[in-house]
């Protein structure tokens, strides 16, 4: 008895291995990452005029950090979502991904700790 020769390995990695690293996957979360920001601009406009209402009628230095971190969102996401694949590696994708949906985050939270 001899036994079978074992089947050789696919060529095409990334078409057979449904764990690889795919720039389709970062582009829909780049892309949903955009609709969020209304969300997240709401929420922050939300915290500014509670803490201006039941403040001194001034918003605190973190404010405009917030802003800034707000409106650099959708950049680092339309990146991510435009640039063509050959243009940015995979990993540069992912880092920009993770840069917008830090910013989104980091909208509101500064926001937030903003007291005077």
């Amino acid at each position: 008895m001899s036994t079978p020769a074992p089947a050789p390995a696919p060529t095409d990695l990334p078409a057979h291995d449904p764990f690889a690293p795919s720039t389709r996957a970062l582009r829909v979360f780049a892309g949903l990452g955009l609709p969020l920001l209304a969300v997240a601009y709401v929420l922050f406009m939300i915290i500014v005029l509670r803490q201006a209402y039941t403040g001194d009628g001034a918003s605190g230095p973190l404010a405009g950090a917030a802003n800034t971190a707000l409106a650099l969102s959708p950049v680092a996401g339309l990146i991510a979502l435009c640039v063509p694949a050959a243009a940015m590696s995979h990993s540069a994708r992912r880092t920009t991904v993770w840069l917008q949906y830090g910013l989104l985050v980091a909208g509101p939270a500064l926001a937030a700790v903003d007291f005077r």
